[in-house]
């Protein structure tokens, strides 16, 4: 998972927001993809709740939006592009912060195994 995103020539902090949110990112995605404009403000939408630091809005934004997230992320899209970056840049970035939602909502096999084993002294024998 990346823990940065690159805007402007700049490593920016991913923080991810609360899990009621990142859920909210998930879903969205997911329920408009049949419609690729709206699914792709859904990314955007993940970018804002994402990089809180850029100034695009936030949890507080998205909410008062009514927690409809393809408007937020509209409104995130049109404040980035204003601010100056590149839709290619923002795509990518904002993939990035989806792809950092869904693994932080449905855990990769490996880290699942490795948290189940983490209570297992080294060299511990199975009992069997």
């Amino acid at each position: 998972m990346a823990d940065t995103v690159k805007l402007n020539g700049q490593d920016i902090a991913i923080a991810l927001p609360p899990f009621a949110e990142r859920e909210d990112i998930a879903v969205a995605y997911s329920a408009e993809s049949k419609h690729p404009r709206r699914q792709q403000r859904t990314l955007f939408g993940a970018l804002g709740l994402c990089v809180p630091s850029l100034g695009l809005g936030g949890v507080e934004t998205y909410e008062n939006l009514g927690l409809d997230l393809v408007k937020y992320g509209g409104r995130v899209y049109s404040a980035a592009m204003e601010q100056g970056h590149q839709r290619a840049e923002l795509l990518e970035a904002s993939v990035q912060c989806f792809t950092a939602v869904c693994e932080s909502l449905f855990p990769r096999e490996a880290d699942v195994e490795r948290a189940a084993n983490f209570t297992k002294a080294q060299g511990e024998r199975p009992t069997g």
